[in-house]
């Protein structure tokens, strides 16, 4: 294995734990929200995080790498400080999008970190497909915030 495919493959894992760790944290934005249609917004974006992360493991695998497999354990740490900070802001729905947009900020950078590492053609497409949905994901987190700022 070359120098490039393995810090390829490094980079795609990281996108594989930032997914996961993604998916614990809207899970947990979405147990510290009051609004319901926030909470149907980030169960789907949790929901959608797990299967970008089943996504690029099973093109990995496909392309004869081993992904690792991922604890998720950043992810449900950020998961808990949501919840946690829902609780000292009394669920505010703003503070809450806050804490979600700085996480699909590192969100897209690991995307891009991983584009940048020169992935084969077949996790190249994959990937650019998902970064242009994070990135639709953290325009809709930022308009929402800046939508709730008086609240």
């Amino acid at each position: 294995m070359t120098d490039a495919s393995s810090d390829s493959v490094s980079a795609v894992n990281h996108v594989v734990a930032i997914c996961k760790d993604a998916e614990e944290g809207f899970r947990g934005a979405a147990n510290a929200v009051k609004n319901a249609s926030l909470r149907t917004i980030f169960e789907q974006y949790s929901s959608q995080r797990a299967q970008f992360a089943q996504q690029l493991r099973a093109v990995m695998k496909e392309a004869g790498s081993e992904p690792a497999n991922p604890s998720g354990v950043a992810g449900t740490l950020h998961r808990g400080w949501i919840i946690l900070k829902g609780v000292l802001t009394g669920h505010s729905d703003h503070q809450i999008l806050i804490e979600t947009e700085r996480g699909e900020d590192l969100s897209l950078s690991r995307y891009r970190d991983a584009l940048a590492a020169n992935p084969s053609s077949e996790l190249k497409t994959v990937l650019e497909r998902q970064y242009a949905e994070v990135q639709q994901a953290h325009s809709r987190i930022r308009e929402l915030r800046d939508r709730t700022a008086g609240d």
